[in-house]
């Protein structure tokens, strides 16, 4: 018969080995939770290969997999090579960089003047060299990432395998931590329901959503002749992700950057690509890809984006909205929970 003694025991053997299992597993955390968030995302294309074509779940998982991989990694990392490319050939160049801020220059600096501000002085001793070193350590970072080849495969086959196996044993995974949970099957059902929600709004509406508004700014930047159409893309894509800022500190100056330059007709055709395309679009994606789904206020998403970068590095980009959204997703379920209870006494 069970003891108080042994139920404790038991207690501190999970809780020890759980925190190994951890420590273990900790290094592909990051692949294992993108694969993770992929799976949440594709697993109603599964089913609709199991159902439709009637093939075994390796099958459709396999060939949900490979669609992943061919429609969404392999385009995003030939994108990265591209933005990695136009980086280094921009910070590093200062002749290109000066030729870039020159037009700026000179239809700012009369005004600068009244407030006894020398841009010129600024931007020669102060910005170029900082997007100089910027553009060197940019270079290091990308050789660190060459010279470890070994650990990008392994840190992409898992997030594959993660994906795969999710997909294909997702019941089983779903109904393991039902029976951990003391909640009721009513209510984890619920919760597991409101955290798909959660991830979904906050992946599929907001990253979608960025990632639209990025690919539209960088082909403004690539029909109207301004240089390095992926990075100024690329930039707009993450600053469409933090509230407040958006694509607007991107696209103004480069339109300021149209009218230096003596294209006063496309400055304004430019401007008005961006203003009423590029930075409205997310409104009518994000009711498409989101409806009623949970929502997280503007403030919220802007501190968790730029807190989670500071706790965890550029994943924190997924990480913090993540955990803000989950977090919300418990406080729906106990708010519920409580309404429940108060009814019941």
């Amino acid at each position: 018969m069970p003891t108080r003694e042994s139920r404790y025991f038991l207690i501190g053997l999970v809780t020890i080995f759980f925190v190994l299992l951890f420590f273990v597993i900790s290094g592909f955390f990051a692949p294992f939770i993108i694969g993770t968030i992929l799976a949440a995302l594709t697993y109603p294309f599964y089913q609709f290969l199991l159902r439709k074509f009637h093939e075994g779940k390796n099958i459709s998982a396999l060939v949900t997999v490979l669609l992943v991989l061919l429609l969404i990694i392999l385009p995003l990392f030939g994108l990265l090579i591209l933005l990695g490319n136009e980086a280094l050939s921009l910070l590093s160049d200062t002749s290109q960089l000066s030729k870039l801020f020159d037009p700026f220059i000179t239809t700012v600096q009369p005004i600068a003047t009244q407030f006894h501000f020398d841009i010129r002085n600024f931007i020669d001793t102060e910005l170029e060299p900082t997007l100089k070193n910027l553009g060197l350590t940019l270079s290091k970072e990308v050789g660190g990432i060459i010279s470890n080849a070994v650990s990008l495969i392994l840190n992409f086959f898992v997030m594959a395998m993660t994906l795969f196996y999710l997909l294909r044993d997702g019941e089983k995974f779903s109904k393991f931590l039902i029976d951990l949970s003391p909640l009721k099957t009513r209510e984890e059902l619920n919760l597991y329901k409101t955290f798909h929600d959660a991830g979904k709004a906050i992946f599929v509406g907001n990253f979608v959503a960025a990632m639209v508004q990025g690919l539209l700014g960088g082909i403004g930047f690539a029909i109207f002749g301004i240089p390095s159409p992926v990075l100024w893309g690329a930039v707009m894509g993450f600053l469409a992700l933090i509230p407040f800022l958006g694509p607007y500190i991107i696209f103004l100056p480069a339109g300021v950057y149209l009218f230096a330059t003596g294209s006063l007709t496309m400055g304004i055709i430019f401007l008005i690509y961006n203003i009423f395309i590029v930075s409205t679009i997310d409104n009518f994606i994000k009711p498409i890809l989101i409806g009623d789904k949970i929502s997280i206020h503007p403030l919220l998403v802007l501190l968790t984006i730029l807190g989670g970068i500071e706790a965890f590095g550029l994943m924190g980009i997924i990480y913090g909205p993540l955990i803000a959204a989950m977090f919300l997703a418990i406080l729906k379920v106990y708010l519920k929970h409580e309404k429940v209870m108060e009814r019941i006494s």
